[in-house]
């Protein structure tokens, strides 16, 4: 039954109650009214005392008419009275039902009534004659009778409504009777649903603790669990003792399984990823002991009780890392993640929420350094996410103060030997520290998602510098993957062009391997779409992923650019200048042109060339600038540079 099915039988319950009180308290009311007609209405009572008084009269006239009356005219005078007060309560009181069911003895009261007034002037006079008492009754005698027939039919009548009133009571009884039944059984099953709602409380209780310390989805003690036991631990903890320590684990690319395959899926996972913790994370292991809780979204944490070294954490921790690295199989789709692990163990007296926040430092420096590992918590932790979350804070403040800018770098086109375009790079000076370098906070404004409206305002205002340019050169923008997972790429990069009026074949998007790691189906459509917009694409940093060729199967990239970590390292290695050779050859075959980076020396110049590759661009040939401070022949720029 469930909790409104209940207060609705208890509501109808509860009516009922009151309904049968109130037709209780009627019934009473009834019954002594009933009993108060049967002590007040008695016709047969009325007309035999009518009848009685009405023969004392006739005996005391005739006594009186006897010469040795023993009564006087008082006395008759008083029963004259007498009779004629019951005459009148006979016509004025309740015995006026007898008179409508049988008409004839009104007539009879009618006709006593006027024998009476006939009679009184006689027995006014009968003591100054006596015989009016002989005459008084001769006029009274005939009315003997009917009397009599009066006083039996009242009798009957009386007798009638008694037993009429008797059967009333009875039935009232009965009804009472009833009711009474009625309400103890209503009150027995008021008494049986009340302790069944009882019970229904209390596996409500019961359900409502279990949601209180578990997650609904997964069956894992939740982070209320997690924060009591520890607590418990922090406060039973004893110096030189056995420690605890926490270890907070984050899945890795787990919001790309959300956005790739939908929440359900996410789901899924999340409870397989439970699964495999509990079975590589015994809650026992010799004095160590292991809860394993999930702390909300695609976070877990473990607290373990009883270690003596840190090296059990580190233990368990790589056995996580490697348990998690293995494919998941959900809903048909082969799904790898992996995860991060942050762990913290007590330093000095530290609260439960001390620990659990070095135990996230800890695990967002484990991110830092490439996910799918683990560490430790370190005093310099606190100081450094002090200092981003700082920097966060700075960037928010630049995005609307204006703060960032674009600087460009040439792009050589050795083969025409004029600059074929330039890169936009980003550049952020800060009020106080002056430039800032893009590699200490485009990994912040990525994590914090502020990339997607800054890359929307890198796009436009590439676009309206080289609108002002000569029409042979381009210019390329780097792409981030946070803004492919946006979706909004196309529309952005559609707008930025008809705001600049550029022609879009002189824009060139510059995208990472690592774009095509997330959802590569969708990310190659958006490919398509931009390239429908007629902006180029080319493959930036092409080597240092793992499935380059693949993906230049999968999208027919315009230009590949080759990593500046191998064209520093020509000279040196002779693996890197074969890895270059490769390349150019494979983009000559291709139809791809192919870009050399980093190139700061004559004599990577020279390689690069004699490797085949069609484009340079690095410092050789001069530092990035801002768009006022460009020249656009190269003989320009290598004087600029003589100079420099």
């Amino acid at each position: 039954m469930s909790l409104r099915t209940f207060k609705a039988v208890i509501i109808l319950v509860i009516g009922g109650f009151l309904i049968a009180a109130v037709y209780v308290s009627v019934l009473v009311v009834q019954r002594q009214g009933a009993l108060r007609q049967i002590s007040v209405y008695n016709p047969a009572w009325e007309a035999g005392q009518a009848t009685s008084e009405f023969m004392r009269l006739e005996q005391r006239l005739a006594e009186f008419a006897s010469a040795n009356s023993k009564f006087d005219k008082d006395e008759v005078q008083l029963r004259y009275e007498i009779l004629l007060g019951r005459a009148q309560i006979l016509n004025e009181g309740s015995f006026k039902d007898l008179l409508q069911v049988n008409p004839e003895h009104g007539e009879t009261l009618l006709e006593l009534q006027e024998k009476l007034a006939e009679v009184q002037p006689l027995i006014e006079e009968i003591d100054q004659r006596p015989e009016a008492a002989r005459e008084a009754l001769d006029i009274l005698s005939p009315l003997e009778g009917p009397l009599a027939q009066l006083a039996s039919a009242s009798h009957n009548h009386g007798a009638a409504l008694v037993q009429k009133d008797q059967q009333e009571l009875i039935r009232l009884h009965w009804v009472f009777s009833g009711i009474a039944a009625s309400l103890i059984l209503v009150g027995v099953i008021l008494i049986l649903l009340l302790n069944r709602h009882n019970r229904l409380l209390g596996h409500a209780h019961e359900e409502l603790h279990v949601l209180a310390h578990q997650d609904a989805l997964t069956g894992l003690p939740n982070r209320v669990v997690l924060r009591s036991q520890l607590e418990q631990a922090l406060a039973s903890r004893r110096p030189n003792g056995r420690t605890i320590a926490v270890s907070y684990l984050d899945l890795d690319h787990f919001k790309d399984v959300n956005d790739s395959f939908g929440h359900e899926t996410g789901d899924e996972l999340l409870k397989a990823v439970a699964e495999r913790l509990r079975n590589c994370i015994p809650a026992v292991e010799g004095q160590v002991r292991n809860l394993i809780s999930r702390f909300g979204g695609d976070e877990f944490a473990i607290l373990q009780t009883g270690i003596s070294r840190p090296d059990e954490s580190s233990a368990l921790a790589s056995r996580v890392v490697e348990a998690l690295r293995a494919p998941f199989s959900v809903n048909g789709q082969e799904i790898f993640i992996g995860t991060s692990i942050g762990i913290a163990l007590p330093q000095g007296p530290v609260t439960s929420s001390q620990i659990l926040k070095h135990a996230d430092m800890a695990l967002y420096h484990a991110k830092a350094d490439g996910r799918g590992t683990f560490r430790f918590f370190e005093t310099d932790m606190d100081a450094q996410l002090q200092a981003r979350r700082a920097l966060e804070v700075d960037l928010r403040k630049a995005m609307t103060a204006g703060e960032f800018e674009l600087f460009y770098q040439p792009q050589i086109n050795i083969k025409a030997n004029e600059i074929g375009g330039y890169e936009a790079l980003l550049r952020w000076r800060h009020p106080e520290r002056g430039l800032i370098s893009p590699a200490e906070f485009i990994p912040v404004m990525e994590d914090t998602g502020l990339i997607s409206p800054l890359g929307d305002w890198i796009i436009e205002q590439a676009c309206r510098d080289a609108a002002t340019w000569p029409r042979n050169i381009h210019v390329a923008v780097n792409l981030s993957p946070v803004q492919f997972r946006s979706r909004g790429i196309v529309q952005s990069v559609g707008r930025a062009l008809a705001a600049s009026g550029l022609d879009p074949e002189r824009l060139e998007l510059e995208i990472t391997e690592s774009v095509l790691l997330q959802d590569t189906e969708m990310t190659v459509s958006m490919l398509h779409q931009l390239r429908q917009l007629g902006v180029r694409i080319a493959m930036d940093d092409f080597g240092t992923g793992y499935s380059s060729l693949s993906y230049l199967r999968s999208f027919p990239f315009d230009k590949i650019k080759i990593d500046q970590s191998f064209v520093r390292e020509m000279s040196q290695r002779a693996d890197c200048l074969a890895i270059v050779r490769s390349v150019a050859n494979l983009g000559a075959s291709l139809g791809m042109p192919t870009v050399a980076e980093g190139i700061e020396t004559e004599d990577q110049l020279r390689q690069v060339q004699s490797a085949g590759c069609t484009d340079v661009q690095g410092f050789y040939f001069g530092r990035p600038r801002p768009a006022g401070d460009l020249v656009h022949t190269l003989a320009a720029l290598r004087q600029d540079a003589r100079v420099a």
